[in-house]
């Protein structure tokens, strides 16, 4: 039953009770594109590997002609009869306009909006293998919106949005209130656009939320959709990535391991792999041209026969190593370089696709995940045992959005700006809050939004009259030894920066109008309460400043 039925049941039964959901597994589908072509052979080919959640379309302009009746009549109309056939779902996509409303553009008169819910309606209606319909793709980016819309700002594309929301909410539910109604379809993680449609009601209208985080890392996926529930509206939604996927054949299968592995202990509850069948924009298929599934095809079948729909647990035992652990029996880790031993018979060491790897050591890797399993529960220390960890601070891995995320507290390393009036710590500030600004969560100021400090790259801001830097800062704890590694490229090549080391309050060593400052193996002794700091600020007369970034510290012998 879908959630906007479910909730008010639920709130009638347990009024005392807070929504709670257990994390398990993702549901696994696939993006494909019946609706735009049937490649010879592709369909059945999709049945026949298991493949039997779809997220597909059914074009409006194809299906009402212009007596503003309905008629499925081609392959492009009718191939959800085939899903209904193998007993494969379809969630159906709703996005675009039709020639006999609005010019064909997004719709945005009340005629064409109540088109698009009656279309959707069609289809619910027609093709009982549609049990989802998805609202809007990527409605807050322009590269899938047309006509008056396009230019107009964020609060007129969010009113537009809900409008579409709603007539497919209303027309969908009097036909089957038992489909879903998925709704947001955003690019990213844009939270302070996710907040207009809240406060215009759209939480209210869909049974979960689509995020597609293309411009989020992996390992911050988790962080990220915790920024995203304190919304109001947002905080118990259920989460539907109906988009991820790779652009690298080499890496595919170990980013789907990873993705799944966050999105698990973000409460996703159903993964959509990007693309089914190659769409010629360089992402990683499931299935080739010549209709052999891929190696991550092999990944996905392993994830869904091994890992969907299982109980999952954070066990990561430390904020430099990403963990799950399913069924308590089956643990996906990764993180950075160690060695991991075996120390039982009984535990199998597998890849990606869940090849056994014939070893008893590894080294963990940030990027290549590493599968134990085994038939009885894993304990660490009696199955298997990795190497002590070295580093104390990471600004990637221990990267956080502070009020509220609770790794916030894990980080050792302060973020801060600092200028004339002093050191004032970054805030998190929500993804799209304008033009210019980065669509997902980042750490900022209100005071100057220009300047940014993302998990990879920073923008530092300023100019010679007022001087305003970055700065990254560790306070020991205890008497220590640290050595310090991190590295600052400026993106465009004739971006400038400066950088100063500093240890107890005095510089170490200055780098001044640089392009690219390395900073390798610099040993620093560290009294109890004494502080390393890294500043980064513009150089003088330099305007494209945006700087890739990573800053690791371990404690030395």
């Amino acid at each position: 039953m879908p959630r906007r039925l479910i909730f008010p049941i639920l709130l009638c039964l347990l009024p005392t009770i807070a929504f709670a959901q257990a994390l398990r597994g993702p549901t696994l589908a696939a993006a494909s594109s019946f609706g735009q072509g049937l490649p010879e052979g592709l369909l059945a080919k999709t049945l026949e590997t298991g493949i039997d959640d779809l997220r597909d379309e059914l074009f409006w302009y194809r299906t009402e002609d212009t007596a503003g009746d309905f008629v499925f009549d081609d392959p492009m109309t009718l191939y959800p009869d085939a899903l209904e056939q193998a007993g494969a779902r379809l969630s159906l996509l709703v996005n675009n306009g039709h020639a006999g409303y609005d010019d064909g553009d997004t719709p945005y008169s009340a005629a064409a909006v109540a088109g698009f819910g009656r279309h959707a309606a069609a289809v619910v209606q027609r093709f009982p293998a549609t049990r989802s319909v998805e609202v809007g793709n990527e409605f807050n980016s322009q590269m899938f919106i047309s006509g008056p819309l396009k230019d107009q700002d964020l609060a007129a594309r969010a009113r537009a949005y809900v409008a579409l929301l709603k007539s497919v909410r209303d027309q969908v539910g009097a036909i089957d209130p038992t489909v879903r109604i998925i709704g947001g379809g955003v690019h990213s993680i844009p939270v302070a656009y996710l907040k207009q449609l809240v406060d215009l009601g759209a939480a209210e209208m869909m049974d979960s939320i689509a995020l597609h985080p293309y411009d989020t890392p992996i390992e911050l996926i988790a962080a990220q959709i915790a920024v995203m529930r304190r919304l109001p509206g947002l905080a118990d939604m259920p989460v539907e990535i109906t988009e991820f996927g790779s652009e690298s054949r080499e890496t595919a299968s170990a980013d789907m391991v990873r993705g799944y592995c966050q999105m698990a202990l973000s409460g996703v509850t159903r993964m959509v792999w990007y693309p089914l069948n190659d769409r010629g924009d360089g992402y990683v298929p499931l299935i080739d041209a010549s209709l052999t599934p891929t190696a991550a095809y092999d990944t996905y079948a392993y994830l869904r026969a091994e890992f969907e729909g299982a109980r999952v647990q954070d066990a990561a035992p430390d904020p430099f190593t990403r963990a799950c652990l399913f069924d308590g029996r089956k643990l996906i880790l990764w993180g950075m370089p160690r060695k991991l031993t075996l120390l039982s018979d009984a535990v199998t060491l597998r890849d990606t696709t869940g090849a056994p790897l014939e070893t008893r050591e590894a080294m963990l890797s940030e990027g290549d995940p590493l599968i134990l399993t085994s038939e009885t529960p894993l304990v660490e220390g009696r199955d298997y045992v990795l190497a002590p960890q070295e580093v104390i601070a990471d600004s990637y891995f221990q990267f956080t959005y502070p009020d509220g995320f609770e790794g916030a507290a894990m980080d050792p390393l302060s973020r801060s700006m600092r200028d004339r009036n002093g050191t004032h710590p970054l805030q998190t500030m929500p993804g799209q809050s304008g033009p210019g600004r980065p669509w997902t969560p980042w750490l900022g100021t209100p005071e100057n939004g220009d300047l940014r400090l993302l998990s990879r790259v920073m923008l530092p801001v300023g100019s010679s009259d007022w001087p305003v830097e970055i700065l990254h800062a560790f306070t020991a704890p205890e008497a220590m030894t640290l050595k310090v590694d991190a590295s600052f490229d400026t993106v465009a090549e004739d971006g400038r920066i400066d950088v100063t080391l500093s240890a107890a309050n005095q510089p170490v060593r200055t780098w001044k109008d640089a392009n690219t400052v390395p900073i390798e193996d610099n040993t620093l002794r560290l009294s109890a309460g004494e502080t390393v700091e890294i500043a980064v600020s513009p150089a003088a007369g330099s305007d494209d400043n945006l700087t890739r970034y990573r800053i690791t510290l371990r404690k030395a012998p």
